[in-house]
């Protein structure tokens, strides 16, 4: 069948599926990390959570919402790709039999950096990109996607090394393509000024994905360290899965608790109830604080918080820790460990002690506290540098909280293992597994490249090393340990369907190949017999990338969503 541009291509697609599209051409996006969008000229929001090109940020994917927060009627199912290629309009007219009236070449083909093969998507994730890596400078790129049982394969003729799913394919495919592999093939080849054929295809490259039949549930919010005409400023910045862009969610002018000198939101932590946030406050000592993050009071002290309890928190300081088990009124209670003691504090009374930790003579720092308030992880390290994990060693312990009064504290079997230095402990929404961080030996716990991601049972067990630490197996130069993965916290809620467990997982990691860090969010699923399978990293493509974004928090937070006017 004749290819058709692309505008012509959507006049297609809507008579054959039966749905309104709207025509739009692709658009080149930026080098890989970007944030570019690719389909459509989209792009990631900035600073400031500003949209894209254009000034659009799309619809969230995620549950299809209108723009009165309502939940839209799911699209009509996806049974087939059309026939006719897609041409965007970076490709020449004649892309499709550039590849195939020349004879191909052996090798060259080019690396599918992104996705990883084997890789799960939430069904409500961002509009899957192919991330191609030419081996010999190609300038022009086949795309195909293939499902088993469709009759046709999609072909995608572009320029653009970075290229997404349209948004109105992607919404179809992922309700009706559940938990089957769709696999993503590419070829490359070079043509010059004239169009004309340099350098022939090149082999193919092939990895494929799969769509579960869940969504990843919450919001996650991150420290973004940006530049503000020359000066690093450091503000919490947030997106719900599946949005193309990010919004501010605080930043240091907005804090009415903080000092003059107080210029960097640090790391931060949801409160409970998903309407604020406890953070530090910097850039000297980093002081503990405390703010509402709700449209309307952002920055404001929350109405319960007592004075003398903000007293205490700005003096203990330290990376907080909530438990939905211990957020009601009277018991509003926040964990802080600076000292290098498990201190407790009321925030809505005045009240405040130590969680004795008996057996335990060395510093605690890091605290995570199970949901049901029953269970605190944190680590037990022998020296602390400015009130935080310096050097190894240091192992995860875990104490019983026992309503303020603690107890026995005792190693974390697969966690505390003598001969590494284990951090950043975090449990999963229903308490059965601890993802930490983890670096051989007793180096240094802050922004290590050896460090990478592992998951524990939250009762002691065996670790598993996540598939999430590796970069594409084609992407020879990033190797793990290398790739500075840490940070792990969960999404706040895991759902069952067919039988098995999904938990989503986000992190913070540098294998861009740039000194900033950028997010990621992989899968690990619990079969009926509680096998736990981990797969490989998906990209947050939505994020800045001139931006340093770390220590990301995954919550039910009550940000607004990004909606398309």
């Amino acid at each position: 069948m004749r290819s058709v541009e692309f505008r012509s291509f959507w006049t297609s697609l809507a008579v054959a599926m039966g749905a309104l599209v709207i025509g739009c051409t692709f658009a080149k996006p930026e080098a890989r990390g970007s944030g570019s969008g690719g389909v459509g000229g989209v792009g990631a929001g900035g600073a400031g959570g500003g949209a894209g090109a254009g000034g659009r940020i799309p619809p969230n994917l995620g549950g299809f919402p209108g723009k009165d927060g309502g939940a839209d009627a799911l699209p009509p199912p996806l049974t087939d790709f059309p026939a006719d290629p897609i041409i965007d309009s970076s490709a020449p007219a004649n892309a499709p039999a550039l590849f195939d009236g020349s004879t191909p070449r052996v090798g060259g083909a080019p690396c599918i950096a992104s996705p990883i093969a084997g890789t799960l998507m939430p069904r409500n994730w961002l509009r899957p990109r192919v991330e191609l890596t030419p081996t010999a400078g190609e300038n022009l790129f086949e795309i195909d996607l293939a499902v088993p049982g469709f009759a046709h394969t999609l072909r995608v003729f572009t320029r653009n090394p970075a290229t997404a799913l349209p948004a109105d394919l992607w919404n179809r495919l992922r309700y009706s393509v559940v938990d089957q592999p769709i696999t993503v093939t590419a070829r490359a080849l070079t043509t010059d000024a004239a169009g004309a054929v340099q350098l022939t295809p090149s082999a193919a490259a092939q990895t494929t994905f799969s769509v579960a039949p869940v969504d990843a549930p919450g919001k996650i919010v991150y420290w973004a360290l940006a530049d503000d005409m020359g000066t690093k400023v450091g503000s919490l910045k947030g997106f719900g899965i599946g949005e193309e862009g990010v919004r501010d969610v605080l930043v240091p002018s907005q804090v009415a608790s903080r000092a003059s000198s107080e210029t960097c939101v640090g790391c931060h932590t949801a409160t409970p109830d998903g309407d604020g946030v406890g953070f530090s406050m910097g850039p000297n000592n980093y002081f503990g604080s405390l703010a509402d993050i709700r449209q309307g009071t952002t920055g404001a002290l929350p109405s319960y918080v007592n004075a003398g309890a903000m007293s205490t928190i700005r003096t203990l300081r330290g990376i907080p820790a909530y438990s939905k088990g211990h957020w009601s009124a009277g018991d509003r209670v926040v964990l802080l460990s600076d000292t290098g003691t498990l201190n407790w504090v009321q925030v809505d009374g005045t009240a405040h002690g130590t969680v004795a930790r008996t057996g335990d003579a060395n510093k605690a720092t890091e605290p995570a506290w199970s949901h049901d308030g029953n269970t605190v992880v944190y680590v037990s390290a022998t020296s602390l540098i400015d009130g935080r994990l310096g050097d190894g060693p240091a192992d995860l312990y875990s104490v019983p909280y026992a309503n303020r009064a603690g107890g026995t504290a005792t190693p974390l079997t697969g966690a505390s293992d003598p001969a590494a230095t284990e951090f950043y402990p975090s449990f999963s929404p229903d308490d059965s597994l601890i993802a930490f961080t983890r670096v051989s030996g007793s180096g240094s716990s802050y922004s290590n490249p050896a460090s990478e991601v592992f998951v524990v049972p939250s009762a002691g067990g065996t670790a598993v090393r996540l598939a999430a630490n590796d970069a594409a197996a084609c992407e020879s130069t990033l190797t793990s340990p290398g790739l500075t993965n840490d940070w792990p916290k969960w999404s706040p809620h895991a759902t069952t369907a067919n039988g098995k467990t999904y938990y989503w997982l986000t992190f913070s990691s540098k294998r861009m190949g740039t000194t900033n860090a950028q997010l990621y969010v992989t899968a690990l699923v619990a079969d009926g017999s509680g096998k736990l399978t981990s797969y490989p990293a998906l990209y947050l493509w939505n994020q800045p990338a001139t931006d340093g974004n770390h220590t990301p928090s995954w919550d039910d937070f009550s940000i607004p969503p990004i909606i398309v006017d």
